[in-house]
């Protein structure tokens, strides 16, 4: 939070600092510019892929301003029609799949994975003119690595964005959740046709007015910066009990199970666990014949923390799997993907199976058919509990 709070303090003197080498002209068509690339953030933090595809064919056909204009990453014929394909992809499954509750957990992996690209898009978008322009950088601060050299207001540009989406796009998936797990039949691929219609109306208003899709993106940003906090629990639940397991259908054992060595797995917190929170995804990892909780954490350093599970016991339900000590002071979450090897898990932790469900999982079907079946409307039901 303190860096978010950091580089929106940050913002302002860039734009400040511009005027100390250069005429005034050149100062406001610099800064003009900055607004304009600011000025994808609304769109980008709704729909990454109709952003792209949709302003790509607005600067073929000539409507435009002067950053989409020399953006070589938009006038690209070839990033057109993928990103038109990905689109129409995403926008089938968001809208197909959401209108059956049981087949709208795919359409919940796809938001998942869309929020992720967006990031990604977002740094090719940025960064496109550095790879492809071979002109001077003036008098700017150039950060360099090999034959890549950026510019410190590039790499502003870029941190800002970045901290935007992130919020933005985790609160927009907060809100997707609650959708998902509402029992509104249709509301799903309704509110999903509605978001594209948003992101398209806000990619018009990028390339006509920078400044109010500018405007637009701060009061997303300060929403979703207000609700942050509220929605992480709620996310990272559904994340790893939805959204994981059905990831790991692609993924082998022994990424499931092992960080290639040692013995290995994804667990949420169900309690607090010392300097680890409670409903957070850490690994459960062995390390010299004892385990400990590893919290990853983006450009800081990890949170490890000693476990002892002598007087734990497995408690397997049909979304879950329960791993608690005796008095459930202590407790873990086992996702869906543990079912299948519980009985090794029992083995390798030396931990008793307390309880077991009578499962209906037909994991030896093809992958379609499993991702079709892999949930049902009591699983969503249960989540609904889980989540409060």
């Amino acid at each position: 939070m303190k860096k978010i709070l950091l580089t929106i303090i940050l913002f302002p003197l860039l734009l400040q600092a511009q005027t100390g080498d250069l005429e005034i002209p050149e100062t406001i068509n610099q800064n003009s510019a900055l607004v304009e690339q600011f000025a994808q953030l609304a769109p980008m933090g709704i729909n990454p892929y109709l952003t792209v595809f949709l302003t790509s064919i607005c600067s073929k056909v000539g409507f435009h301003n002067d950053y989409v204009a020399t953006n070589p990453f938009f006038g690209s014929w070839i990033v057109l029609i993928l990103f038109g394909l990905l689109f129409s992809f995403t926008a089938l499954v968001g809208t197909v799949f959401k209108t059956n509750k049981a087949t709208a957990t795919i359409g919940l992996v796809d938001t998942y994975l869309s929020n992720k690209a967006a990031l990604i898009v977002n740094g090719i978008v940025i960064l496109a003119p550095t790879f492809i322009s071979n002109e001077p950088t003036h008098n700017e601060i150039v950060y360099q690595a090999g034959f890549l050299s950026i510019s410190f207001k590039t790499f502003l540009i870029l941190g800002v964005s970045l901290y935007f989406l992130i919020i933005v796009m985790a609160f927009k998936f907060f809100i997707d959740i609650l959708i998902f797990l509402s029992p509104v039949p249709f509301i799903d691929a309704v509110l999903e046709i509605i978001k594209i219609v948003i992101a398209a109306v806000f990619i018009i208003i990028s390339i006509i007015s920078p400044v109010t899709s500018v405007i637009i993106a701060a009061l997303m940003f300060f929403v979703s910066l207000f609700f942050y906090r509220r929605s992480v629990k709620l996310i990272n639940k559904t994340k790893y009990l939805i959204v994981y397991p059905l990831l790991n259908l692609m993924r082998s054992k022994q990424k499931k199970l092992t960080d290639g060595e040692n013995l290995s797995i994804l667990v949420l917190t169900n309690k607090k666990y010392g300097k680890i929170k409670k409903g957070v995804i850490v690994r459960l990892q062995e390390n010299k014949n004892s385990f400990e909780l590893i919290q990853k954490r983006f450009l800081l350093p990890n949170i490890n923390e000693k476990i002892n599970l002598n007087e734990y016991t497995f408690h397997q339900n049909h979304l879950d799997i329960i791993l608690s000590n005796e008095d459930e002071s202590k407790s873990l979450v086992l996702n869906r993907t543990y079912h299948k090897y519980l009985d090794e898990l029992s083995k390798d932790y030396n931990i008793e199976i307390s309880e077991r469900k009578e499962l209906k999982l037909n994991l030896n079907n093809s992958f379609i058919k499993s991702v079709k079946s892999f949930f049902n409307k009591s699983d969503i039901a249960e989540l609904k509990t889980i989540a409060k």
